[in-house]
């Protein structure tokens, strides 16, 4: 999943089949390791790394694992509304599952990929992580307000202070509907 955030797409890809599972591909060694922010000389002196010759590089897990650190790192300001809406999407399935038809298979399906998410949210870093919890906090705490002051303009309209209102509205400058990402969708 990570991986899939480096564009180009066809720089990166991770083999998924039983025999060579792990294994990332790199196309271009020099050109892909400026976009996952590494240095190229350093990845090929790496026993886990074979450079074939057209420049086309298999690595194995640790270096696989490394390289999707670098990579959450550098974009994490990508990767953290993403993680932040496949763990949303946990938490409305589990809300979904009645007690009568709980499975604990589903259950252990949704941990694994709960501690997925927590996973790439560490590698992410903290601070990155931190300030994104943050950002998000914010505008939910501006879309309150502006609900609240949308409120209270009604509520000054309805009593016929229609004047009070609009400088309220005016000084706003935005309708505050706008500000809410769900509503853009």
């Amino acid at each position: 999943m990570i991986l899939g955030f480096v564009r180009p797409k066809s720089r990166l890809r991770l083999r998924r089949g039983v025999a060579d599972a792990g294994v990332l591909e790199l196309s271009r060694l020099d050109e892909t390791s400026s976009l996952i922010g590494m240095d190229a000389a350093e990845l090929r002196i790496d026993r886990m790394v074979y450079e074939n010759h057209v420049g086309t590089c298999l690595a194995g897990w640790p270096v696989t694992e490394r390289i999707a650190r670098q990579v959450a790192g550098r974009l994490a300001d990508e990767i953290l509304p993403e993680m932040d809406r496949k763990q949303q999407d946990i938490e409305q399935e589990r809300a979904q599952s009645s007690w009568y038809s709980y499975r604990a298979r589903d259950d252990r399906k949704l941990d694994a990929e709960a501690a997925v998410l927590r996973t790439v949210r560490a590698w992410c870093g903290e601070d990155k992580a931190d300030r994104y919890d943050e950002l998000v906090a914010l505008r939910a705490e501006v879309i309150r307000l502006g609900q609240l002051a949308e409120k209270a303009v009604k509520a000054l309209r309805d009593r016929g202070h229609g004047v009070i209102a609009s400088t309220i509205e005016r000084d706003l400058g935005v309708h505050i509907a706008s500000l809410d990402p769900d509503v853009r969708r």
